[in-house]
């Protein structure tokens, strides 16, 4: 959907439209509406419906949908059963769910957790998956609240810019 250039985007504007998407990060599993996210952000669900999708690029239902799978990779990467993550993320029905999560990462469930658990092994590294690598580089495994430059004790790797 291309962004709307017509939507007033104003500090207070913008303030709504983290206000929902905050919402959607925090109360993802549960059912929510285009109704209830706009009376949360105090506006019409029409002038919400444009400004969100001028903000982030997806309307409400795809950004809470996208929410919902990401979520749901964690949960498989770290060995949940399909049902349970089915549940936990929001999704009542098991077909209806396999079938977006196909479509949107192109393998079923099942095969997606076969794959990540054959490439990731060992289930206390399953966190790095959703690490940017620049960022493992730096700080190290594990050691996410603690910056130690060459955290992975690469030799030959310096953290300097050629100055």
């Amino acid at each position: 959907m291309p962004i709307d250039t017509a939507i007033a985007l104003s500090r207070s504007n913008l303030r709504r439209a983290v206000r929902a998407r905050d919402l959607i990060h925090a109360s993802y599993q549960s059912a929510l509406t285009l109704d209830g996210m706009a009376r949360e952000a105090g506006l019409s669900r029409y002038f919400f419906l444009r400004l969100f999708s001028a903000v982030y690029g997806a309307t409400p239902h795809d950004y809470l949908t996208g929410v919902r799978v990401d979520v749901a990779k964690r949960a498989l990467a770290a060995g949940a059963s399909v049902t349970e993550t089915c549940l936990d993320v929001g999704f009542s029905s098991l077909g209806s769910f396999s079938s977006l999560f196909a479509r949107r990462t192109g393998l079923s469930p099942r095969d997606w957790q076969k794959r990540v658990r054959r490439t990731i092994p060992v289930a206390g590294i399953v966190q790095s998956a959703f690490v940017p690598a620049c960022f493992l580089l730096f700080h190290g495994l594990g050691n996410f609240g603690e910056a130690r430059p060459g955290g992975l004790g690469l030799t030959g790797v310096s953290t300097r810019r050629p100055g």
